[in-house]
């Protein structure tokens, strides 16, 4: 007896070990999939949201995160839909430690993931009690090349952060469901607390948590068809727990936003659900066939019922739900309806698109926590839908070489996926080649052009642009910096004027015009649109320092003092405004020649 409960307790060893491996295993092939990041620029969103954000360099502007909208220091007059304070908490965490250096903050963006891949693990072990669909589905989440934009776009660690959070909570859920339901709850509400304030995607874990309450209800030995009152009261108690955080994050939400969102295009709700099936199919064609991703696509709102855009999407739609209910009893209830909650609760929220731009209905980072329900559909689908006898290290044959195979594949398309985001001119020309009709990935790659002085380039692009969407004021506004930059200031003062009537609250117009006049020797009128450009957006310290120095021409020295403070405070240390401020305060010295005066910027 002794012999075999040692030989128990060795096998058991031995099973955990070789667990632990596979597990390592995955996330050094995730890690490796993707540790080409790491030596990615910063791009896109990531110049105004951490570059070029003074919140982020200093600890007292903390309290601001709380009390703000996410892009306040880009347009503090503008309505906002993103309250996300914890983000910004762990974004100046790391800009404390790596400044403007992009390599620590994408080692964070992967580490993040990698976290992530690991709950996921953890999360469908615990769901379906399966070691083999666990590691798989935790594999195959892990390498999809889906989550390019998440793994390579540092702005975008806040789908990883807050899914980590958020996996914990729901991960807590799950262990007060086996014992000390007081202690385990009240930490998966703490969790859920800091998730909703990283991103506000997480309001959902309620519903998620009450789904799988409902499907996993389990009901007395003497109840063998208990009503639905019965099941309902299981599901809805656990996720009550979690109300009173939703409605106190929702009032926080609602003061600080000044509303709980912005409608940022006027649409209608007919227009709305005919285009949903297109949402809907883009998410699945881009899990399944996993090869053609961009930042930006050519997907945009139908207002009729037309057969390519509306009937044949719903049509594979309908059948797809075919297939999955066909199989649903094979792989096992369950199992598929906890994968198909996973996959349709959290998506939800990216399918309110009445707050995003007409031209940014979807984007591949939504799909990011639905993903796990993805993948554990397709795990599901290779290890249960075969048998088989032979075992490689304690796994079925043909789950590990499905596994590798598969893996190989999605390895190989993630990596290639993630290169067009190692800098600018590479993500905008990708996104223009797939989306050629998309006005942001045409203006975009317009400005890089611009940059790069590919002035021609750049100009053919901005004037197709123009042409196609008259009320988008980017367009304007970089021809106007285009012609600004060639000279031929008539020009671009007239598209300047342009994009100050379409949207009186954007500073850059008001910015270009005081460089023209000032360039046109018309220092007065410069004064003022500098002026108005700095009371537009008071968080930029190149603003006050352009105006301090327009000031300074007009004889206002202690104005411009105190312009050039105001930019030192947002961006201390700043060689240019302090080499302006010195030669400033030189004029005002008796004792300085008259050759310091100071000349333009």
């Amino acid at each position: 007896m002794a012999s075999e409960s040692n030989a128990r307790t060795e096998d058991s060893r031995s099973a955990t070990l070789r667990e632990k491996f596979i597990v390592g295993l995955i996330l050094l092939v995730t890690a490796a999939t993707y540790v080409g990041t790491i030596r990615f620029e910063f791009v896109y969103d990531d110049i105004p949201i951490i570059v070029n954000n003074p919140f982020l360099k200093a600890w007292r502007y903390v309290p601001e995160y709380f009390v703000s909208s996410a892009w306040k220091q880009t347009n503090p007059f503008a309505l906002g839909n993103y309250y996300r304070p914890m983000l910004f908490l762990l974004m100046r965490i790391n800009y404390a430690l790596f400044a403007g250096h992009p390599l620590g903050w994408h080692l964070l963006a992967l580490t993040m993931h990698l976290i992530v891949t690991w709950l996921t693990y953890n999360l469908v072990r615990k769901m379906s009690g399966e070691f083999t669909t666990a590691w798989l589905a935790a594999l195959i989440f892990g390498v999809h090349p889906i989550h390019h934009e998440v793994v390579a776009w540092v702005c975008c660690t806040s789908e990883s952060f807050f899914t980590v959070l958020f996996l914990l909570a729901f991960s807590a859920y799950l262990r007060s469901r086996d014992g000390s339901k007081t202690q385990w709850m009240t930490i998966s509400c703490a969790l859920y607390a800091l998730a909703v304030l990283s991103k506000e995607t997480a309001i959902i874990l309620p519903a998620l948590v009450f789904a799988y309450g409902w499907i996993q209800f389990s009901p007395a030995e003497n109840e063998s068809r208990p009503g639905y009152a019965a099941k309902f009261r299981s599901a809805f108690l656990p996720a009550s727990f979690y109300l009173p955080i939703s409605i106190v994050y929702l009032l926080l939400r609602n003061r600080v936003l000044s509303g709980l969102g912005h409608s940022v295009v006027q649409v209608s709700p007919m227009t709305w659900l005919l285009t949903l099936p297109s949402i809907l199919l883009f998410y699945v064609r881009n899990w399944f066939l996993p090869f053609r991703f961009s930042e930006f696509y050519d997907l945009f709102y139908q207002s009729k019922p037309g057969f390519v855009h509306v009937i044949l999407p719903m049509m594979i739609l309908i059948a797809l739900g075919g297939v999955v209910w066909i199989l649903r009893n094979r792989l096992g209830v369950k199992a598929v309806d906890c994968a198909i909650a996973w996959v349709v609760i959290p998506l939800l929220p990216a399918l309110d698109t009445f707050v995003f731009k007409s031209d940014e209905l979807v984007h591949d980072r939504y799909f990011y926590i639905p993903s796990i329900g993805a993948a554990l559909f397709v795990a599901l689908l290779i290890a249960r839908a075969f048998r088989s006898r032979r075992m490689v290290f304690g796994q079925p044959l043909h789950v590990i070489a499905t596994a590798a195979a598969l893996t190989a594949l999605l390895a190989f398309f993630a990596g290639w996926s993630a290169n067009f985001w190692r800098n600018d001119f590479a993500l905008f020309s990708r996104a223009h080649q797939i989306a050629p009709l998309n006005a942001t990935a045409l203006n975009d790659l317009a400005g890089v052009l611009i940059i790069r002085n590919d002035v021609d380039g750049a100009q053919k692009l901005l004037e197709t642009g123009y042409r196609n969407n008259p009320a988008d004021y980017h367009f304007p506004l970089n021809l106007g910096h285009l012609y600004y930059n060639k000279g031929e200031y008539r020009k671009a003062e007239s598209l300047l004027l342009q994009v100050k009537e379409i949207d009186p609250s954007v500073s850059d117009p008001y910015v270009l015009l005081g460089q023209i006049q000032l360039r046109q020797g018309r220092p007065k009128e410069a004064q003022e649109n500098l002026r108005n450009a700095v009371h537009l957006n008071p968080y930029s310290w190149s603003l006050h320092t352009i105006y301090g120095v327009v000031l300074a021409q007009n004889g206002d020295c202690p104005g411009a003092d105190q312009e050039f403070e105001a930019a030192l405070a947002l961006n201390p240390g700043e060689a240019l405004t302090q080499s302006q401020m010195g030669r400033c305060r030189a004029i005002q010295s008796p004792a300085v020649p008259p050759a310091t005066k100071p000349g333009q910027l």
